[in-house]
């Protein structure tokens, strides 16, 4: 069955080959990129579509996308699935700035807010050489606002204030946008956002031990130093914190329990500098950027094995952080658009504590162990990089060649050097008017992660050594085709698109436990996605529907297994009316399979179907006393539903008594007040 379908897909690609898929138009000189389906329904995530959903965290901004699962019903739960496999998997930027590592496995890491964006982007699989080094099944690039998004023509100082409520998270809000130029050379914005949840009301029970404070904000300058030079200098926080469950995705805790205050900070620090001078051989875009991700635990006292006090830990520090830059030229000449430049970061990861006291009992040994959470040094891991890649446009085909060579190394604690030359290429041929082709290859190289960092000891970094540590590896291959039914349809816009991948992960390793860096797997995952977009004067409509499947085989023993996120469909629809330009409503679902795997070699797990209707409205009035004002209201899981997404924990190893189920009817209104 698997050779028949491998040489399906196989036959599908080489058939393929070098062809590709072309829609809505942009033009850069002389050279035209088109659209594919799920681009044009990527370009939706906008701010204003954010705004409209009332979106606070990383699940509203990436829920509508085909192939991309988010699970967590808290906040600082979600972890984020692309084409069958973890974020970890993927490359994540903020402003250009790199977002690495794993804190705690009980816990996500895509800490972003959605009142900063202006828009975020994804890009499926690792076949551009443009999207930075280690990438398997995707990259995802956030960009916060810039002050000309909010700044009205003609004005030069203005702010925004808003305050909101949600039923579902006993959730109260409030933000606070400052922005203005200074002159025609420079432009200031500021923006404070506080978000402050109770208890998660679910259909199973409320959640009382997930109660939890954000506070981010954002400082941007903007400085345009002329017509061809840019130079944008950010900074960005985000803390998220209380006296809430530091396992995070763990649900159903329906009782107060008495938890330390833990919380988890977000700084990010970045310059972009755009040169852009009247010369299609140089368009220069720099990036250098700084960022830290530190989870804190308060001290607390620990106790024996017969339960009495023997000691205290202190309070906890766990770090990782990312610095780096990137430089790219982008040259135009005939009918080659040539990006090519150098990128490099290095990741660090630390833990420390400060006033450990006395010994813990510790079930796993059996006996009493000291208090010590201080680890010497640090781990780092550093990556180096040259890239290329050529777009080359020869009438109706297009082609998209690229490599990059990365080197990467481990230091401090670890050791290892890993380097590869990985060819990147995608194909688009337009068949005729309404019919396009495509074909895409990457070459998969990633380092070993570095351990996610709570759970390491200063026993795991003495006894540490490099045998067996080895480069995640393996090759992308997809092909798919669009079809533009605007003419059919009689619509502004409408197109259908198609894709099925398949790619192979050897010496798979993921973060979590995994203190001696070692690979665990070998891992193959294939699929399909379908996105149809259209849009017809005042109606938007999108449908997508997205399936995965693959095998795990253990690296240790040769048993096989399925990933936590093989046999879902999932089937996702939005449709949005703008009865009028101050009033718009939209409505989206979620429509997910019941399905069986295989979650060991020896035990099969069954999940649940299910499907969520949520819907959202947004009223601006632009004239009179009232003038800038906006109301948005909206309901997620109007019908109550109890559900949890079926690679939430709890779901996908068959424990109703963890099962982090997500919330239930949830009323959202947000008032807000531009001047």
């Amino acid at each position: 069955m698997n050779n028949k379908r491998n040489v399906i897909i196989t036959l599908s690609m080489v058939t393929s080959l070098a062809l590709s898929a072309m829609a809505n138009e942009e033009t850069l000189g002389e050279v035209t990129v088109h659209d594919t389906a799920f681009e044009a329904h990527i370009k939706t995530m906008t701010s204003e579509k954010l705004d409209l959903i009332q979106a606070t965290d990383v699940k509203d901004i990436l829920d509508s996308l085909p192939s991309v699962n988010v699970t967590g019903s808290s906040r600082y739960s979600q972890k984020v699935y692309v084409r069958g496999l973890e974020d970890k998997f993927s490359n994540i930027t903020i402003d250009g700035a790199r977002m690495t590592g794993q804190l705690f496995h009980h816990s996500g890491d895509q800490t972003i807010d959605a009142e900063m964006l202006k828009i975020g982007s994804i890009e499926l699989g690792p076949n551009s050489a443009l999207s930075g080094p280690g990438v398997v099944n995707g990259s995802f690039v956030y960009e916060t606002k810039d002050p000309s998004d909010l700044l009205e023509e003609g004005k030069n100082f203005g702010g925004k204030i808003s305050v909101g409520h949600e039923t579902g998270y006993n959730r109260n809000s409030a933000n606070l946008s400052l922005f203005g130029k200074v002159n025609e050379k420079v432009e200031l914005l500021g923006i404070a956002n506080v978000v402050d949840d109770g208890e998660i009301e679910t259909p199973a029970g409320n959640v009382k031990d997930k109660e939890s404070k954000l506070e981010s904000g954002l400082l941007k300058s903007v400085f345009k130093l002329n017509d061809n030079n840019t130079l944008k200098l950010s900074f960005n926080r985000y803390n998220d914190g209380g006296g809430r469950n530091i396992s995070a995705e763990k649900g159903n805790a329906t009782e107060v329990t008495d938890n330390d205050f833990n919380e988890i900070t977000r700084d990010t620090y970045t310059v972009n500098y755009e040169y852009n001078p009247d010369n299609d051989l140089i368009k220069i875009d720099a990036k250098l950027f700084y960022n830290s991700q530190e989870m804190f635990r308060e001290k607390a006292d620990t106790f024996d094995q017969n339960n009495v006090k023997s000691g205290q830990s202190g309070d906890r520090y766990y770090e990782n952080t990312s610095e780096g830059f990137d430089l790219r030229n982008t040259s135009i000449f005939g009918n080659h658009m040539l990006t090519y430049g150098i990128d490099y970061s290095k990741d660090e990861q630390t833990k420390r504590s400060v006033g450990d006291q006395g010994t813990y009992y510790s079930s796993r040994s059996n006996t009493d162990i000291a208090n010590s959470n201080n680890i010497n040094g640090s781990g780092t891991l550093t990556s180096q990089g040259l890239y290329v890649e050529d777009e080359i446009s020869l009438g109706a085909l297009v082609l998209n060649v690229g490599a990059r060579y990365d080197m990467f190394k481990l230091g401090g604690w670890y050791s290892g050097d890993f380097s590869k030359v990985t060819p990147k290429f995608k194909s688009k041929y337009q068949v005729n008017d309404e019919l396009s082709l495509r074909f895409a290859y990457g070459r998969i190289f990633k380092a070993p992660a570095l351990p996610e960092t709570l759970t390491l000891s200063q026993s795991d970094i003495d006894s540490w050594n490099a045998n067996g540590v080895k480069a995640q590896e393996g090759h992308n291959y997809e092909a798919g085709f669009d079809y533009d039914l605007s003419e059919v349809l009689d619509a502004d816009d409408a197109i259908f698109g198609f894709t099925a991948y398949t790619y192979n992960v050897d010496n798979y390793s993921h973060p979590t436990k995994n203190n001696a860096l070692a690979p665990q797997y070998d891992v193959n995952v294939y699929g399909v996605e379908s996105v149809f977009k259209y849009n017809k004067d005042k109606l938007g409509l999108s449908l997508s529907h997205s399936y995965s499947d693959g095998s795990e085989k253990s690296l240790s023993d040769g048993s096989k297994k399925d990933p936590k996120t093989a046999k879902i469909h999932s089937f996702k629809t939005g449709v949005d009316y703008s009865f009028t330009d101050a009033l718009k409503v939209a409505y989206s679902a979620q429509f997910v399979l019941g399905n069986t795997y295989a979650y060991k070699s020896n035990q099969m797990v069954s999940r649940s179907g299910y499907a969520v209707h949520n819907i959202n409205s947004t009223y601006k009035i632009s004239e009179g006393t009232l003038k800038g004002a906006t109301v948005n209201f909206g309901i997620d899981n109007i019908f109550d539903k109890q559900y949890a997404q079926h690679t939430a924990f709890g779901v996908y190893f068959d424990s109703e008594t963890y099962t982090d189920y997500e919330v239930g009817r949830n009323f959202k209104v947000k008032l807000s007040y531009k001047f």
